[in-house]
């Protein structure tokens, strides 16, 4: 996925309830949680990814997912639709404390339901019809390829067989 220098934890939409992440934590990063939390912290520790809403400009913990040690990528199912979602990818400890490490993008995930906006907008885009110096939208069409030779293909044009 990622050199291993590099580190990154990126979240992409996969449909309305799925969202599938990768990530890559670079050994610098290990050795600095090992310096502070001590040399048996990746050992002692979980990997753990905790997701969050933060639809309506709050953030709120949706899930957390225990990962596999191994893992650098995966899917996560979502119980609802329509949401600004990101994640913290960090390891839990046995106290039960959560080091986050890596904090991802925020993705947003289309609604798997019908909008209730049943409303339609229309805009005129036509000129005066009075006014005979300003020419129709199709007049005008038409006048772009008059230089060319061409008429613009229309598929009323087409002969009914």
């Amino acid at each position: 996925m990622l050199n291993d220098d590099k580190f990154a934890l990126i979240l992409l939409v996969q449909n309305s309830n799925t969202i599938f992440c990768y990530f890559n934590i670079s050994p610098v990063i290990i050795k600095i949680f090992q310096d502070r939390y001590g040399e048996d912290f990746w050992k002692n520790s979980k990997p753990a990814l905790k997701v969050y809403d933060t639809t309506n400009n709050t953030s709120r913990e949706i899930k957390t997912i225990y990962l596999d040690p191994l893992a650098n990528n995966w899917f996560i199912n979502l119980d609802r639709s329509g949401i600004d979602v990101f994640a913290e990818l960090g390891r839990i400890l046995s106290n039960g404390e959560f080091i986050p490490i890596l904090v991802s993008n925020v993705v947003t995930t289309p609604r798997n339901y019908q909008s209730n906006n049943s409303n339609v907008y229309y805009i005129d885009i036509s000129k005066d019809s009075g006014d005979e110096n300003n020419k129709s939208l199709n007049d005008e069409a038409g006048n772009m390829f008059d230089d060319k030779k061409e008429q613009p293909y229309s598929f009323m044009d087409e002969k009914k067989n």
